[in-house]
């Protein structure tokens, strides 16, 4: 006889203009960044640099301390309607919602800490203060999410979508832009999408959902069927057999 189980589900969600309503990084930026943030704009904009130099050097021209930064950023970045509705409804299926985000957790950790958000697991860059007390913000970067492939993007979505799918976890991945969301997004079960990243999916034939909001998000994963029907062993070993037979010969 069959019989069934219900998968683990793991939600990954980009931060800036999707679990945020802003891009929080260019706010924080646009409010602190210094003089030398000009050149180095168009540098990135000439491909001179990569968004992983192109984010340290940016935020390296910032004079202000960090605990500005972070008081600014809890005051100032608003979180899209609905994602608290979606979080709980991931976890009330037994699941994991991920905040994944080539962002720095100095500004990302506020701003959900704020919103009653604070044990929402993050992956993103480590900033941590080089000087002592954090006087400025000058910063040592870590990447413990940074994979040698995709170096630039400075963290790597698909690394936990890949371990979950390993799992025979169902994936849900909701993003905005490309570099490391794009990646992710064809590696996922279901995509929610908006701005590029939709833009990517209807160019390159993957099936995207937009959203604005994470009101139709948490809908759809509180109504998700994660039932996975198990086949008894002998009928699983008679339908690789059968598979292997239909293989043409080499």
């Amino acid at each position: 006889m069959t019989s069934s189980e219900t998968r683990k589900l793991l939600v990954v969600c980009d931060f800036d203009d999707t679990a945020a309503a802003c891009n929080a990084a260019q706010l924080l930026l646009a409010k602190f960044a210094g003089p030398d943030a000009d050149a180095v704009q168009q540098a990135y904009r000439d491909g001179v640099l990569p968004f992983r130099d192109y984010q340290e050097k940016m935020f390296n021209t910032v004079a202000a301390p960090v605990e500005e930064l972070m008081a600014y950023a809890r005051d100032n970045v608003r979180l899209r309607p609905g994602l608290k509705d979606a979080i709980a409804a991931t976890r009330e299926r037994g699941g994991e919602f991920l905040i994944a985000s080539a962002g720095i957790d100095f500004y990302i950790e506020p701003v959900l800490e704020a919103n009653g958000l604070g044990d929402v697991h993050i992956l993103s860059v480590t900033g941590a203060t080089a000087t002592a007390g954090g006087a400025t913000m000058t910063f040592r970067y870590d990447y413990p999410a940074g994979q040698e492939h995709c170096r630039d993007w400075a963290v790597c979505k698909c690394g936990p979508i890949e371990k979950a799918r390993a799992r025979d976890e169902y994936v849900i991945f909701i993003g905005d832009g490309l570099r490391s969301d794009a990646c992710a997004a064809e590696q996922a079960d279901t995509v929610f999408a908006r701005s590029r990243l939709l833009e990517h999916c209807k160019e390159n034939g993957i099936e995207a959902i937009e959203f604005d909001d994470f009101h139709s998000i948490a809908r759809h994963i509180s109504g998700l069927d994660l039932t996975r029907i198990r086949l008894p062993e002998k009928e699983v070993s008679a339908r690789l057999m059968n598979a292997n037979l239909m293989k043409d010969p080499e």
